[in-house]
């Protein structure tokens, strides 16, 4: 299905706009990529869009949907083999603009439009439209870049919610420990809290992993062991 809408008029930068600002409410990392495919494909109407990712030597799907009228099947397992015969997935990927944005439409060939959403340097990542008839995808190369750049946007406020959301259920974590060893040990706060710190130190575990097994059994791991190598 060739792509339809005008880039350059006020309609479709008012959906872009909205568009965007959707990615950018996407509550985690999950929800995040199926927003991005759902929005690639009403502002790009070609056959299919995917959020394609390269970790640990291989690439994956991370979302990927077909438009309606898409012919067959041909956004799921196919979208990696219409890159991979385009050329796009040859390693090294260059490290330049986090933008970077590549088309190709090359005559008998599916057209392809690719652009990277800044992740990690552990992994690489990419928004991809795909048309397997006689179409261009070059005039959306702006648009493309756009959706990318807000894509990266919103995986770095996801991640960072998550983090905040980890660091809370720690601390939470950690004041349970705290109150559960003053009444065991009748002892301060700062005392409870002082013994967390000595236990994680000495075993090299984390601080939230020492207070998990308090929770759970009532006591330090380390005087667990010594009741039971005494018993």
């Amino acid at each position: 299905m060739p792509p339809t809408g005008a880039p350059d008029n006020l309609a479709y930068a008012t959906a872009l706009a909205a568009a965007c600002q959707r990615i950018l409410a996407a509550p985690d990392a999950a929800a995040l990529w199926r927003t991005v495919v759902d929005e690639a494909l009403a502002l790009i109407a070609a056959d299919g869009a995917a959020v394609v990712s390269y970790i640990e030597g291989f690439w994956q799907t991370l979302a990927v949907r077909a438009s309606d009228s898409a012919p067959g099947d041909s956004a799921g397992a196919d979208v990696i083999e219409i890159l991979v015969r385009q050329g796009l997935f040859q390693r090294p990927f260059p490290n330049g603009d986090p933008a970077e944005v590549a088309a190709r439409d090359a005559l008998g060939e599916p057209a392809v439009l690719v652009a990277r959403i800044e992740g990690s340097l552990r992994q690489q990542l990419r928004l991809v439209w795909y048309v397997t008839g006689s179409a261009s995808l070059s005039p959306y190369a702006e648009v493309a870049e756009a959706i990318a750049r807000h894509a990266s946007q919103a995986l770095e406020a996801a991640r960072e919610r998550d983090n905040l959301t980890r660091a809370m259920t720690a601390r939470h974590r950690v004041g349970l420990a705290q109150g559960i060893l003053m009444v065991r040990r009748q002892i301060t706060a700062d005392q409870a809290f002082a013994v967390l710190k000595r236990e994680s130190q000495n075993t090299h575990v984390k601080l939230r992993t020492i207070a998990q097994t308090v929770i759970q059994t009532g006591d330090l791991p380390s005087a667990r062991r010594v009741r039971s190598d005494g018993s």
